[in-house]
């Protein structure tokens, strides 16, 4: 296994970081992206990624841009995303990555408190939703676009990329080697309140992606395929600066619906995501299996097996029975590699990060024989915390803590972090900073934290998110959720019942799964909290709560049918639930549910 590592000292800045790769490794592939226009991959080297970085860097040099002034970005993954970052890292120009897939007024929030000298758009269309949603676009010195067939002329402060590039040209300019000032704000999602710009700097970044390297390598012959926006602090990190610390060449995905197609064509080795995209690929895997009682019974038989195999070697199960070791070759052959082969077939390892991962997918997949791994950070933290590798991996576990990370069990049972990566404070909000760094440099993660006798760490749910009960009973809401959003006819809940005498769930129905149970039970569809579908609906819920306590059972529920989605203000762009406008949402729903008592005893 050829390591080539860039260490934090060698590279001091993350532009360094890019100038040794390109040193090291001047034939290597760096990245690759799909051309729209020609309909083929395409291919760049590190220093071609170096020459169009120091373009940027004269682009900005050419603006009058200082050391310290804000820059802003928003694109979907590509070439240029990295080269505008890294050129703003040469000044030392601290970058505002912001997410396509958010809400205007939330992206007009963001660049309202960030300031920034100079936005870089994708299209004239998103920069102009955008500038209406300010009411102040005064410090803004300069918008530039990078779709190619944009209006070429200046018009105002907002120009075309190609234009702005070609005006500067290659300039020199001098890299900055202060690893100490910021590299970047990375807003948190807001899930409680307005998002915070978190400020880490080179250093900080450097050596989280050196502590992460410790024990999760990047090889040289890694291909990476980026999904995650690389706005989202997990993907920056691990997806981006890792892969460039060690080598790794990273593929672009096109987009989330062409994942299938991607992953066979670019067939990666390590792939990073969300919890919600490996339920999803798991879910509709075992979708198409249920086309055949047999082809299920055959898929289910699969991730079961495997994963006692897998269990065995942790030394927590015993392993499979006699017979089931018989027919395990044949369900390795006629299921377990047909399930690889759908991720590429090289698939070295599968990251899980950014939420709680369900423990029944995790032990699923890995049954299948996908190399799951998971772990556990925050943007504030810089953002890697824990992780852990294919053979220890442990569903339900986010790991150990990464190199370099000190952890502890605050009050109330919070995880505590202290490391050299962490932030340095929020941008302009030292008030916010003081209530989670304290004086020793400990940060308070908001989340709660079980810590094994084995040294693995299990994250419980958040503190804020605890349901205090009108009894007194305290709930957290995540062990329910998860087990819950595990069962296919679900794709999204969320627990309810603070202040409450008993707790009931918001629920958004799989649409196709929902479909197939009313029409096998004569159900009006469009009509999930009828007194009929309560009949059928609620014994499933109640099923899968017999391990819970008394006090943590579900009496109630209201169903929907339209999903909760960041363009209706009930997810984050990183896909976290915002419990508070949910509940807000459904406020009526929610008194008819406690005006008229429990159902479905």
């Amino acid at each position: 296994m050829k390591q080539d590592i860039i260490s934090a000292a060698e590279a001091v800045t993350l532009y360094g970081l890019l100038k040794e790769r390109a040193r090291r490794s001047p034939k290597a592939t760096g990245y690759r992206q799909f051309n729209k226009a020609s309909g083929s991959w395409e291919a760049y080297t590190w220093p071609q990624a170096l020459e169009r970085a120091d373009g940027f860097a004269a682009a900005f040099a050419a603006e009058g841009i200082s050391p310290g002034d804000r820059v802003a970005l928003l694109l979907p993954n590509c070439l240029d995303w990295i080269c505008f970052d890294m050129g703003a890292a040469k000044l030392g120009l601290p970058v505002v990555p912001l997410y396509t897939n958010d809400a205007v007024t939330n992206t007009a929030f963001l660049i309202a408190d960030a300031r920034p000298r100079i936005v870089f758009v994708d299209t004239v269309a998103r920069w102009k939703a955008i500038s209406e949603a300010l009411s102040d676009t005064s410090f803004i010195d300069r918008v530039w676009i990078q779709e190619s067939d944009a209006d070429a002329g200046r018009s105002g402060h907002v120009e075309r990329l190609d234009t702005v590039l070609a005006r500067a040209g290659q300039a020199q300019t001098g890299a900055h080697d202060d690893p100490n000032v910021p590299a970047t704000l990375i807003y948190t999602s807001g899930t409680t309140g307005n998002p915070k710009g978190a400020m880490l700097n080179h250093a900080a970044i450097l050596s989280n992606a050196e502590g992460v390297y410790k024990g999760f390598p990047s090889l040289p012959s890694d291909t990476f395929l980026s999904i995650l926006p690389l706005a989202h602090a997990f993907e920056r990190t691990m997806g981006y600066i890792l892969a460039m610390m060690g080598g790794s060449c990273t593929a672009y995905c096109q987009s989330v619906l062409r994942l299938r197609q991607d992953l066979t064509t670019i067939r990666p080795t390590v792939l990073m995501g969300v919890p919600r995209l490996y339920e999803s690929i798991y879910s509709a895997a075992r979708t198409s299996a249920a086309a055949s009682p047999v082809r299920l019974k055959m898929f289910d038989m699969t991730a079961r097996i495997g994963w006692q195999r897998f269990a065995k070697n942790l030394g927590i199960h015993p392993g499979p029975s006699f017979t089931d070791r018989l027919i395990w070759p044949v369900l390795e052959r006629l299921v377990g590699r047909k399930v690889r082969n759908a991720f590429g077939g090289r698939l070295r390892v599968a990251v899980s990060g950014g939420a709680n991962f369900p423990a029944e997918i995790g032990q699923a997949l890995v049954g299948l024989g996908i190399p799951m791994v998971e772990g556990y950070g925050l943007t504030e933290a810089g953002p890697v915390a824990t992780y852990s590798t294919c053979p220890q991996y442990m569903p339900g576990s986010v790991g150990f803590p990464v190199d370099g990370v000190e952890i502890r069990k605050g009050d109330k049972g919070e995880l505590q972090l202290r490391s050299r990566g962490q932030m340095s404070g929020y941008w302009h909000r030292e008030d916010a900073t003081a209530a989670v760094l304290d004086a020793e440099g400990w940060l308070s993660t908001g989340d709660l934290v079980e810590i094994r006798d084995d040294g693995r760490i299990v994250i419980a749910g958040r503190l804020k998110h605890i349901l205090v009960m009108s009894n007194g009973e305290n709930v957290n809401p995540v062990p329910i959720e998860d087990v819950l959003e595990a069962d296919t006819l679900f794709d999204q809940v969320c627990t309810v019942g603070d202040g409450r005498p008993f707790l009931s769930l918001l629920v958004v129905l799989n649409k196709d799964a929902w479909a197939a149970l009313a029409e096998k039970e004569g159900l009006d569809p469009e009509r999930p909290n009828i007194p009929a579908a309560e009949k059928v609906i609620m014994p499933r819920i109640k099923a899968h709560m017999k391990p819970f306590a008394p006090h943590q059972q579900i009496k109630a529920y209201h169903a929907a049918l339209e999903e909760w989605s960041i363009e209706r203000g009930l997810l984050t762009p990183t896909l976290k639930l915002k419990r508070e406008k949910v509940v807000a949402e459904y406020e009526a729903e929610i008194r008819e549910i406690y005006a008229r008592g429990s159902r479905g005893e």
